[in-house]
Protein backbone atom coordinates (compact mmCIF):
# COMPACT_ATOMS: atom_id res chain seq x y z
CA UNK A 1 0.00 0.00 0.00
CA UNK A 2 1.21 2.99 -0.94
CA UNK A 3 2.33 5.12 2.43
CA UNK A 4 2.93 8.69 0.02
CA UNK A 5 -1.17 9.26 -0.55
CA UNK A 6 -2.43 11.89 1.61
CA UNK A 7 -5.55 13.84 2.57
CA UNK A 8 -8.85 12.54 0.56
CA UNK A 9 -6.63 10.10 -1.25
CA UNK A 10 -5.47 8.66 1.13
CA UNK A 11 -9.26 8.41 3.15
CA UNK A 12 -10.32 7.03 -0.17
CA UNK A 13 -7.94 4.10 -0.43
CA UNK A 14 -8.70 3.05 3.14
CA UNK A 15 -12.25 2.47 2.84
CA UNK A 16 -11.51 0.85 -0.82
CA UNK A 17 -9.93 -1.42 1.96
CA UNK A 18 -12.00 -1.57 4.11
CA UNK A 19 -14.84 -2.77 1.30
CA UNK A 20 -12.32 -5.53 0.07
CA UNK A 21 -10.95 -6.89 3.95
CA UNK A 22 -12.32 -10.20 2.96
CA UNK A 23 -9.78 -11.30 0.59
CA UNK A 24 -6.78 -12.98 1.58
CA UNK A 25 -4.30 -10.64 3.39
CA UNK A 26 -1.40 -11.54 0.28
CA UNK A 27 -3.78 -11.11 -2.51
CA UNK A 28 -5.37 -7.78 -0.91
CA UNK A 29 -1.62 -5.74 -0.45
CA UNK A 30 -1.33 -7.02 -4.35
CA UNK A 31 -4.65 -5.39 -5.49
CA UNK A 32 -4.26 -2.17 -3.07
CA UNK A 33 -1.35 -1.92 -4.76
CA UNK A 34 -2.47 -1.63 -8.09
CA UNK A 35 -5.36 0.73 -6.74
CA UNK A 36 -2.37 3.13 -4.98
CA UNK A 37 -1.33 3.26 -8.83
CA UNK A 38 -4.53 4.19 -9.97
CA UNK A 39 -5.16 6.57 -7.65
CA UNK A 40 -2.14 8.38 -7.99
CA UNK A 41 -2.48 9.13 -12.17
CA UNK A 42 -6.26 10.05 -11.40
CA UNK A 43 -4.77 12.75 -8.99
CA UNK A 44 -2.51 13.89 -11.72
CA UNK A 45 -5.86 14.75 -13.65
CA UNK A 46 -6.58 17.57 -11.17
CA UNK A 47 -5.43 20.60 -10.74
CA UNK A 48 -5.24 20.61 -7.37
CA UNK A 49 -5.45 18.01 -4.98
CA UNK A 50 -9.19 16.01 -4.87
CA UNK A 51 -11.57 15.82 -2.35
CA UNK A 52 -13.79 13.25 -1.35
CA UNK A 53 -16.67 14.75 -3.54
CA UNK A 54 -14.05 14.85 -6.76
CA UNK A 55 -12.68 11.41 -6.62
CA UNK A 56 -16.32 9.31 -5.58
CA UNK A 57 -17.68 11.54 -8.95
CA UNK A 58 -14.36 10.53 -10.79
CA UNK A 59 -14.57 6.71 -9.83
CA UNK A 60 -17.62 6.14 -7.50
CA UNK A 61 -18.09 5.60 -4.14
CA UNK A 62 -15.04 2.85 -2.54
CA UNK A 63 -18.06 0.13 -2.52
CA UNK A 64 -19.06 0.54 -6.38
CA UNK A 65 -15.31 1.03 -7.11
CA UNK A 66 -14.26 -2.53 -4.79
CA UNK A 67 -17.48 -4.16 -6.89
CA UNK A 68 -15.86 -3.09 -9.82
CA UNK A 69 -12.11 -4.50 -8.61
CA UNK A 70 -13.93 -7.46 -7.34
CA UNK A 71 -15.61 -8.10 -11.17
CA UNK A 72 -12.34 -7.08 -13.13
CA UNK A 73 -9.92 -9.72 -10.97
CA UNK A 74 -12.67 -12.73 -10.80
CA UNK A 75 -13.18 -12.17 -6.80
CA UNK A 76 -16.43 -13.64 -5.60
CA UNK A 77 -18.91 -11.40 -3.96
CA UNK A 78 -18.68 -11.39 -0.22
CA UNK A 79 -19.89 -14.96 1.08
CA UNK A 80 -21.47 -13.95 4.31
CA UNK A 81 -24.10 -11.53 4.74
CA UNK A 82 -23.13 -7.92 4.08
CA UNK A 83 -25.76 -6.53 6.53
CA UNK A 84 -24.09 -8.99 9.72
CA UNK A 85 -20.87 -8.21 8.51
CA UNK A 86 -20.77 -4.54 8.39
CA UNK A 87 -22.49 -4.49 11.54
CA UNK A 88 -20.05 -6.58 13.13
CA UNK A 89 -17.55 -4.25 11.81
CA UNK A 90 -18.76 -0.96 13.00
CA UNK A 91 -19.09 -2.34 16.48
CA UNK A 92 -15.70 -3.45 16.78
CA UNK A 93 -14.56 -0.03 15.05
CA UNK A 94 -16.89 1.30 17.68
CA UNK A 95 -15.44 -0.06 20.71
CA UNK A 96 -11.83 -0.16 19.75
CA UNK A 97 -11.71 3.69 19.06
CA UNK A 98 -13.67 4.08 22.28
CA UNK A 99 -10.88 2.41 24.63
CA UNK A 100 -8.50 4.42 22.13
CA UNK A 101 -9.74 7.41 23.33
CA UNK A 102 -9.64 6.51 26.56
CA UNK A 103 -5.98 5.80 26.39
CA UNK A 104 -5.13 8.90 24.79
CA UNK A 105 -7.37 11.22 27.34
CA UNK A 106 -7.31 9.60 30.85
CA UNK A 107 -3.65 8.06 30.13
CA UNK A 108 -1.67 11.20 29.89
CA UNK A 109 -3.83 13.22 32.20
CA UNK A 110 -2.48 11.38 35.20
CA UNK A 111 0.99 10.99 33.69
CA UNK A 112 0.77 14.91 33.28
CA UNK A 113 -0.46 15.64 36.98
CA UNK A 114 2.85 13.74 37.67
CA UNK A 115 5.01 15.89 35.28
CA UNK A 116 3.14 18.85 36.80
CA UNK A 117 3.68 18.17 40.41
CA UNK A 118 7.16 16.77 40.03
CA UNK A 119 8.51 17.39 43.24
CA UNK A 120 5.27 16.88 45.59
CA UNK A 121 4.80 13.63 47.44
CA UNK A 122 3.13 11.07 45.24
CA UNK A 123 4.38 11.68 41.70
CA UNK A 124 5.28 8.22 41.14
CA UNK A 125 1.76 7.01 41.99
CA UNK A 126 0.31 9.13 39.07
CA UNK A 127 2.49 8.39 36.84
CA UNK A 128 2.24 5.10 37.15
CA UNK A 129 -1.38 4.90 37.31
CA UNK A 130 -1.39 7.03 33.92
CA UNK A 131 1.01 4.74 32.41
CA UNK A 132 -1.13 1.56 33.58
CA UNK A 133 -4.45 3.01 32.31
CA UNK A 134 -2.65 3.92 29.01
CA UNK A 135 -1.90 0.57 28.11
CA UNK A 136 -4.66 -1.32 29.53
CA UNK A 137 -6.88 0.79 27.31
CA UNK A 138 -4.57 0.33 24.86
CA UNK A 139 -4.86 -3.12 24.75
CA UNK A 140 -8.49 -3.71 25.21
CA UNK A 141 -8.65 -1.21 21.70
CA UNK A 142 -6.07 -3.88 19.76
CA UNK A 143 -8.49 -6.74 21.47
CA UNK A 144 -11.52 -5.11 20.49
CA UNK A 145 -10.34 -4.66 16.48
CA UNK A 146 -10.25 -9.34 16.49
CA UNK A 147 -9.27 -10.08 12.78
CA UNK A 148 -10.43 -6.76 12.06
CA UNK A 149 -8.79 -4.48 9.89
CA UNK A 150 -7.77 -1.06 11.93
CA UNK A 151 -8.85 1.10 9.63
CA UNK A 152 -12.21 -0.02 10.07
CA UNK A 153 -12.69 3.02 13.04
CA UNK A 154 -12.41 5.18 9.69
CA UNK A 155 -15.84 3.69 8.82
CA UNK A 156 -17.66 4.27 12.14
CA UNK A 157 -19.52 8.02 12.26
CA UNK A 158 -17.26 9.83 14.96
CA UNK A 159 -14.10 7.67 13.00
CA UNK A 160 -14.96 9.06 9.97
CA UNK A 161 -15.62 12.72 11.42
CA UNK A 162 -11.91 12.98 13.18
CA UNK A 163 -10.48 11.43 10.30
CA UNK A 164 -11.59 14.30 7.90
CA UNK A 165 -10.77 16.90 10.41
CA UNK A 166 -7.33 16.24 10.90
CA UNK A 167 -6.82 15.24 7.42
CA UNK A 168 -8.49 18.82 6.75
CA UNK A 169 -5.65 20.58 9.38
CA UNK A 170 -2.74 18.11 7.28
CA UNK A 171 -4.02 19.89 3.63
CA UNK A 172 -3.23 22.99 5.02
CA UNK A 173 0.46 22.34 5.30
CA UNK A 174 2.10 22.57 1.86
CA UNK A 175 3.08 19.41 0.68
CA UNK A 176 7.04 20.09 0.28
CA UNK A 177 6.83 20.68 4.23
CA UNK A 178 4.68 17.22 4.59
CA UNK A 179 7.05 15.55 2.86
CA UNK A 180 10.21 17.09 5.24
CA UNK A 181 8.31 16.33 8.28
CA UNK A 182 7.80 12.82 7.57
CA UNK A 183 11.31 12.29 6.13
CA UNK A 184 13.05 14.66 8.74
CA UNK A 185 10.74 14.80 11.25
CA UNK A 186 9.33 11.68 11.91
CA UNK A 187 13.14 10.05 12.72
CA UNK A 188 13.48 13.28 15.30
CA UNK A 189 10.70 12.68 16.73
CA UNK A 190 11.05 9.54 17.53
CA UNK A 191 14.52 9.79 19.29
CA UNK A 192 13.28 13.21 21.52
CA UNK A 193 9.84 11.09 22.76
CA UNK A 194 11.98 7.71 23.58
CA UNK A 195 14.60 10.20 25.59
CA UNK A 196 11.85 12.50 26.84
CA UNK A 197 10.00 9.45 28.21
CA UNK A 198 12.30 6.69 29.05
CA UNK A 199 14.79 9.46 30.68
CA UNK A 200 11.81 11.21 32.49
CA UNK A 201 10.19 7.49 34.06
CA UNK A 202 14.05 6.57 34.99
CA UNK A 203 14.63 10.04 37.05
CA UNK A 204 11.61 9.33 39.22
CA UNK A 205 13.09 6.07 40.86
CA UNK A 206 17.12 6.23 39.75
CA UNK A 207 19.94 8.09 39.65
CA UNK A 208 21.65 10.61 36.83
CA UNK A 209 23.30 7.77 35.70
CA UNK A 210 20.48 5.09 35.25
CA UNK A 211 18.29 8.19 33.79
CA UNK A 212 20.92 8.65 30.93
CA UNK A 213 21.73 4.91 30.04
CA UNK A 214 17.52 4.56 30.12
CA UNK A 215 16.98 7.96 28.02
CA UNK A 216 18.99 6.28 25.00
CA UNK A 217 17.51 2.85 25.93
CA UNK A 218 14.37 4.69 25.33
CA UNK A 219 15.32 6.46 22.06
CA UNK A 220 16.36 3.18 20.76
CA UNK A 221 12.93 1.71 21.77
CA UNK A 222 11.34 4.68 20.36
CA UNK A 223 12.97 3.77 16.66
CA UNK A 224 11.73 0.27 17.02
CA UNK A 225 8.37 0.74 17.79
CA UNK A 226 8.28 3.53 14.96
CA UNK A 227 8.94 1.07 12.61
CA UNK A 228 6.75 -1.63 13.85
CA UNK A 229 3.84 1.05 13.51
CA UNK A 230 4.43 1.21 9.99
CA UNK A 231 4.27 -2.53 9.36
CA UNK A 232 1.10 -3.37 11.50
CA UNK A 233 -0.83 -0.78 12.22
CA UNK A 234 -2.39 -2.15 15.90
CA UNK A 235 0.65 -0.35 16.92
CA UNK A 236 -1.18 2.75 16.83
CA UNK A 237 -3.39 1.75 20.03
CA UNK A 238 -0.22 2.60 21.80
CA UNK A 239 1.99 4.84 20.18
CA UNK A 240 -0.68 7.69 19.21
CA UNK A 241 -1.39 7.55 23.31
CA UNK A 242 2.13 7.60 24.22
CA UNK A 243 2.91 9.97 21.33
CA UNK A 244 0.14 12.42 23.58
CA UNK A 245 2.32 11.87 26.77
CA UNK A 246 5.39 12.49 24.97
CA UNK A 247 3.77 15.94 23.44
CA UNK A 248 2.98 17.20 27.37
CA UNK A 249 6.33 16.15 28.62
CA UNK A 250 9.17 17.41 25.77
CA UNK A 251 8.00 20.82 26.42
CA UNK A 252 7.49 20.50 30.24
CA UNK A 253 10.82 18.93 30.22
CA UNK A 254 12.44 21.44 27.88
CA UNK A 255 10.81 24.36 29.71
CA UNK A 256 12.39 23.30 33.06
CA UNK A 257 15.46 22.57 32.21
CA UNK A 258 16.05 26.39 30.49
CA UNK A 259 14.36 27.89 33.63
CA UNK A 260 16.78 25.74 35.52
CA UNK A 261 19.66 26.74 33.30
CA UNK A 262 18.46 30.28 33.85
CA UNK A 263 17.89 31.04 37.49
CA UNK A 264 19.81 28.17 39.03
CA UNK A 265 16.89 25.82 40.16
CA UNK A 266 18.77 22.86 38.90
CA UNK A 267 17.55 19.31 40.19
CA UNK A 268 20.37 17.31 41.35
CA UNK A 269 21.08 13.97 42.99
CA UNK A 270 23.25 12.64 45.33
CA UNK A 271 25.05 9.28 45.20
CA UNK A 272 22.24 6.86 46.35
CA UNK A 273 19.90 8.37 43.32
CA UNK A 274 18.19 10.61 45.72
CA UNK A 275 16.57 13.73 44.04
CA UNK A 276 17.02 16.66 45.80
CA UNK A 277 16.27 20.48 44.68
CA UNK A 278 19.24 22.63 45.79
CA UNK A 279 18.14 25.87 48.12
CA UNK A 280 20.96 27.83 49.30
CA UNK A 281 22.11 27.10 52.78
CA UNK A 282 21.21 30.03 55.66
CA UNK A 283 23.92 32.29 57.43
CA UNK A 284 27.19 33.05 55.95
CA UNK A 285 29.09 30.99 53.45
CA UNK A 286 32.62 31.44 52.39
CA UNK A 287 33.99 30.12 49.37
CA UNK A 288 31.31 27.04 50.07
CA UNK A 289 32.10 26.56 53.74
CA UNK A 290 29.33 28.08 56.19
CA UNK A 291 30.62 30.28 58.62
CA UNK A 292 29.93 29.95 62.28
CA UNK A 293 32.40 32.91 64.00
CA UNK A 294 34.08 35.59 62.98
CA UNK A 295 37.20 37.24 64.60
CA UNK A 296 38.16 40.67 64.08
CA UNK A 297 42.03 42.01 64.97
CA UNK A 298 43.05 45.51 64.05
CA UNK A 299 46.44 46.80 62.21
CA UNK A 300 48.22 45.86 65.22
CA UNK A 301 46.94 42.52 65.54
CA UNK A 302 44.92 42.92 68.20
CA UNK A 303 41.91 41.41 68.96
CA UNK A 304 38.98 43.67 68.99
CA UNK A 305 34.57 43.10 69.24
CA UNK A 306 32.97 44.90 66.51
CA UNK A 307 29.43 44.87 65.39
CA UNK A 308 28.65 43.70 61.40
CA UNK A 309 25.71 45.44 59.04
CA UNK A 310 25.37 44.45 55.20
CA UNK A 311 25.39 47.10 53.11
CA UNK A 312 21.21 47.98 53.41
CA UNK A 313 22.22 48.76 57.60
CA UNK A 314 20.85 45.19 58.27
CA UNK A 315 22.59 43.47 61.01
CA UNK A 316 24.64 40.24 60.18
CA UNK A 317 23.57 37.90 63.03
CA UNK A 318 24.79 34.33 63.72
CA UNK A 319 23.88 31.83 66.01
CA UNK A 320 24.86 31.80 69.43
CA UNK A 321 26.46 29.11 70.83
CA UNK A 322 27.46 29.89 74.56
CA UNK A 323 26.69 28.21 77.59
CA UNK A 324 23.49 30.34 78.39
CA UNK A 325 22.33 29.90 75.22
CA UNK A 326 23.04 26.05 74.01
CA UNK A 327 22.15 24.88 78.00
CA UNK A 328 20.48 27.40 80.11
CA UNK A 329 18.21 29.11 77.62
CA UNK A 330 17.82 32.24 79.82
CA UNK A 331 15.98 34.35 77.40
CA UNK A 332 18.81 35.90 75.78
CA UNK A 333 18.52 36.05 71.90
CA UNK A 334 19.01 33.18 70.01
CA UNK A 335 21.44 35.24 67.46
CA UNK A 336 23.47 38.22 67.11
CA UNK A 337 25.69 40.60 65.10
CA UNK A 338 28.66 40.97 67.75
CA UNK A 339 31.85 39.23 66.84
CA UNK A 340 33.48 37.76 67.84
CA UNK A 341 30.87 35.25 69.56
CA UNK A 342 31.18 33.22 72.64
CA UNK A 343 31.53 29.81 72.09
CA UNK A 344 31.68 26.53 74.83
CA UNK A 345 35.19 25.27 75.66
CA UNK A 346 35.76 21.99 76.14
CA UNK A 347 37.96 20.89 79.25
CA UNK A 348 41.16 18.96 78.15
CA UNK A 349 39.68 15.69 77.51
CA UNK A 350 37.75 17.48 74.59
CA UNK A 351 34.78 17.00 76.59
CA UNK A 352 31.56 19.36 77.84
CA UNK A 353 29.56 19.22 81.30
CA UNK A 354 26.66 21.02 81.05
CA UNK A 355 26.09 22.06 84.57
CA UNK A 356 29.77 23.50 84.70
CA UNK A 357 30.05 24.95 80.95
CA UNK A 358 32.40 27.26 80.43
CA UNK A 359 32.55 29.69 77.16
CA UNK A 360 34.94 32.29 75.63
CA UNK A 361 35.28 34.71 72.96
CA UNK A 362 39.36 33.87 72.51
CA UNK A 363 40.06 32.51 69.04
CA UNK A 364 41.30 29.48 68.50
CA UNK A 365 44.39 30.56 66.56
CA UNK A 366 47.07 32.80 65.75
CA UNK A 367 46.55 35.79 63.03
CA UNK A 368 48.96 35.98 60.83
CA UNK A 369 51.05 38.93 60.82
CA UNK A 370 49.70 42.39 59.60
CA UNK A 371 50.94 43.36 55.49
CA UNK A 372 53.37 45.85 56.12
CA UNK A 373 51.99 49.51 55.71
CA UNK A 374 53.47 52.68 54.64
CA UNK A 375 53.86 54.40 58.02
CA UNK A 376 52.57 57.76 58.31
CA UNK A 377 54.70 61.13 57.19
CA UNK A 378 55.49 63.17 60.13
CA UNK A 379 54.39 66.70 59.55
CA UNK A 380 56.76 69.21 59.62
CA UNK A 381 57.51 72.38 62.12
CA UNK A 382 56.19 74.89 59.84
CA UNK A 383 53.16 73.05 59.22
CA UNK A 384 49.75 74.30 60.42
CA UNK A 385 48.20 70.90 59.83
CA UNK A 386 47.48 69.46 63.21
CA UNK A 387 49.10 65.87 64.05
CA UNK A 388 46.37 62.91 64.18
CA UNK A 389 46.87 59.40 66.10
CA UNK A 390 46.44 56.39 63.93
CA UNK A 391 43.17 54.92 65.00
CA UNK A 392 42.53 50.76 64.63
CA UNK A 393 40.76 49.79 62.03
CA UNK A 394 39.26 46.55 61.02
CA UNK A 395 38.05 45.71 57.42
CA UNK A 396 35.90 42.73 57.11
CA UNK A 397 34.22 41.16 53.55
CA UNK A 398 31.20 39.01 54.44
CA UNK A 399 28.90 38.06 51.73
CA UNK A 400 25.15 37.34 53.45
CA UNK A 401 23.48 34.52 51.82
CA UNK A 402 20.40 34.27 54.14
Amino acid sequence: MNSTLTGAVAIYLAQVRSELSDLPPGELEDVLQDVSGHLTEVVGEFDAEPTLEDLQARLGTPRQYADELRTAAGYPPRTEPATQNGQDALDAGWNALRWGLIACTVGPFFVAVAIFAWSREGTPFFGLLGLGVLFVAAFLGVRALGAHDPRIVLDTPRGAQGATAIRGWIDQIPPNVRRDLVAIGQPVWWVARGMIGAGGFFALFGALSVTVVGAFAGAAVSIWIGRRTQQDRRWLWYVVPLNVVAAIAVPSFLAAAYVGASFGFLTNYDGYGDRRTYNPPNGLVLDGNPVTNIYPFDAQGKQVEVRLYDQDGNPINLDLQDCATTYERSGRGETSNLFPQAVISPDENGDVDPDNCKDSTKAPFVPPPAPATTPTPTPSAGSTKPSTTPTPSVTLTVKPTR
